[in-house]
């Protein structure tokens, strides 16, 4: 079934809110194709996945919409920044540091929940998975000397830490064995915030009926609130804005 972070029922209070008709069983398939654009539009514009655990209340009002349940997973290629073009000496690249000796990367997507690779290039080119070397530790905020951590601040953006020592040449406190810090990770992780906030629900709701009253072409009872499809789409969507304002 196709996936959204609203229900049906969700659409149909929506529209209810508009004094519109709740029944969409006639546009059944314009409503569900309506919650799905807005849910990956959602997603891709917040760079978030909300899931509902099961048992979720959410679950129980799922009709032709497959709920999530569970976090996403993604692959990224990712550059290790850089301070300047060479360091001092002029021998080559150098990580740009803070925390310490690590190095920090933004990740693409907010609410980063585990990591299951970590390819890092070598000096001879290949790569080598953190993750599955016991060279190699994943810490935790604050750091206490491990090799490697996410960290994920109060807006949900998540940060992957490399500590930079792991690329000095054995013995030189300057030179680094990487000749570019360009693509120089490959992470597999998973990412997502455990359970659908109301919010959420009636953001993509009301974007949703946004589309749908457009597509659908129906008939405004001579009682709603607002006289022609298109003011009508344009309200439901400042609505959504005004719910996804505290998550921008």
């Amino acid at each position: 079934m196709p996936t959204g972070y609203c229900t049906l029922e969700d659409l149909r209070r929506a529209l209810q809110e508009e004094d519109l008709p709740g029944d969409i069983q006639q546009e059944k398939q314009l409503a569900v194709d309506a919650i799905t654009a807005q849910t990956e539009w959602l997603e891709k514009s917040l760079k978030r996945h909300w899931y509902a655990p099961d048992g979720a209340d959410i679950l129980s009002e799922a009709d032709q919409i497959d709920i999530p349940t569970s976090p996403k997973s993604r692959d990224d290629e990712y550059d290790i920044p850089t301070s300047s073009a060479f360091v001092v000496d002029g021998d080559g690249p150098a990580p740009k540091t803070s925390q310490g000796d690590y190095a920090k990367i933004e990740l693409a997507r907010r609410d980063g929940e585990t990591i299951e690779a970590l390819h890092v290039r070598t000096a001879d080119g290949t790569y080598e998975d953190w993750a599955d070397s016991a060279d190699y530790t994943e810490g935790s905020w604050p750091p206490s000397g491990e090799d490697y951590y996410l960290r994920v601040n109060n807006g949900g953006w998540t940060l992957l830490y490399l500590d930079t020592t792991n690329f000095l040449e054995e013995g030189e406190d300057d030179e680094y064995v990487l000749d570019s810090f360009a693509n120089a990770v490959y992470l597999e992780w998973s990412y997502g915030h455990e359970g659908i906030p109301q919010t959420v629900r009636r953001a993509v709701a009301f974007r949703a009926a946004s589309d749908f009253v457009e597509d659908a072409a129906m008939q405004i009872p001579d009682n709603a609130k607002v006289y022609n499809v298109e003011s009508l789409a344009e309200q439901f969507e400042r609505k959504a804005e005004e719910l996804l304002e505290v998550y921008r």
